[in-house]
């Protein structure tokens, strides 16, 4: 009896293993197709979903085993009982877990909310590196990117006897990116939500646009040069030093890409838009064409516009977004090939997007 006991008891556990993986397998196919149950707290309607899930299986083996001895039957309700139990504490605590959470001042730039975190958490990554110099410490807190676009946070932490000014910045400012060969940069200032603006701790957030892709591994290096703040027209160095701050950029691409293939006159030439990408944070535009080497190759005049810029995007709604949207736009060149970038100040929905606009030339995704 004990030996037939114990047969059904391992019956029962490698039922509530084969539970166990069906569920999970079906929760992976909801995070691989977008559903909305990966949140940071499942609507009722998703608990109820999954406890009916796991209820009727228990309901199947249940009727397959109608045979088994009452001591058997006892002995594998309580083990899926104690499974049903394993089961809402697995989707309501690691499930949320996967959840990136989003620094506040990240949120508070961007407008990331609970209805949008989720489809962003993928561009997300905690840093956690920082350099210290003459008693001040950069530390890198967090970023949002795509393939070629990245903002990161950093803060910045002075003596309690010194002051970082609102109108602080750096003598220079310094970065790189392994394989990238041309990049755009600068930064802004945040609120930093204190009543004290003459304190020892500020908000900085870094802006770039690179022409290659920068999210697959590849190392970024910051250097900082000389804290100063601007007063009566000049600079006025605060704190002298060099900080320096180095890691591996491992996010995914949030980004959507359109094949275009259309052709573009821009001085009486045509060139190529070979490719359109866009992710809730940028638009970047891959362009090709010999005349883009023989233009670059022209000495600069002063006044003389970009070659090629984003002049415009529509969404369906009607709005349109230009440049005065953007906190940085730029080109970036080499041979007869050329990137555009636009960074976004607020997020675009992506499935919003109805076209964008090339000099004047309206390009229809």
């Amino acid at each position: 009896m004990n030996n037939n006991n114990e047969t059904n008891q391992k019956k029962g556990e490698y039922h509530i293993d084969k539970m166990f993986s069906e569920i999970l397998e079906t929760e992976t196919m909801n995070i691989l197709d977008g559903s909305d149950l990966l949140q940071d707290d499942l609507i009722k309607e998703e608990k109820e979903r999954i406890l009916k899930m796991a209820i009727g299986k228990i309901g199947v083996e249940s009727e397959d085993k109608n045979t088994i001895s009452l001591q058997p039957r006892k002995k594998k309700r309580k083990i899926l009982t104690v499974a049903l139990i394993a089961i809402v504490a697995f989707v309501t605590t690691a499930f949320a877990a996967e959840i990136f959470q989003w620094d506040a001042r990240i949120s508070n730039y961007f407008g990331i909310e609970e209805y949008n975190s989720a489809d962003l958490s993928g561009g997300g990554m905690n840093v956690g590196i920082s350099a210290e110099n003459n008693g001040v410490t950069i530390e890198a807190v967090q970023t949002i990117g795509d393939a070629n676009n990245l903002y990161i946070l950093l803060d910045i932490t002075a003596p309690e006897d010194k002051v970082i000014y609102p109108n602080t910045g750096f003598d220079a400012l310094y970065l790189q990116v392994e394989g990238a060969t041309s990049l755009g940069y600068s930064f802004d200032m945040l609120d930093d939500d204190n009543e004290n603006d003459n304190d020892n701790k500020a908000t900085i957030l870094v802006y770039m646009d690179a022409n290659e892709k920068i999210n697959n591994g590849k190392m970024i290096s910051l250097k900082f040069k000389d804290l100063r703040h601007y007063i009566n027209g000049d600079w006025v160095t605060d704190i002298e030093g060099e900080w320096n701050l180095k890691w591996k950029l491992d996010y995914e691409d949030i980004s959507t890409k359109y094949s275009i293939e259309k052709i573009l006159m821009v001085d009486g030439e045509t060139v190529n838009i070979d490719s359109v990408s866009i992710s809730p944070i940028a638009l970047n535009v891959q362009i090709s064409g010999s005349y883009i080497e023989k233009h670059d190759l022209k000495p600069l005049e002063p006044g003389i516009e970009e070659l090629i810029q984003i002049t415009a995007i529509e969404l369906k709604d009607g709005t349109v977004l230009t440049q005065k949207d953007a906190s940085m736009w730029g080109i970036s060149t080499r041979g007869t090939k050329c990137v555009l970038n636009m960074q976004m100040k607020k997020l675009i929905d992506v499935d919003q997007v109805k076209s964008i606009t090339l000099n004047d030339t309206k390009i229809v995704l």
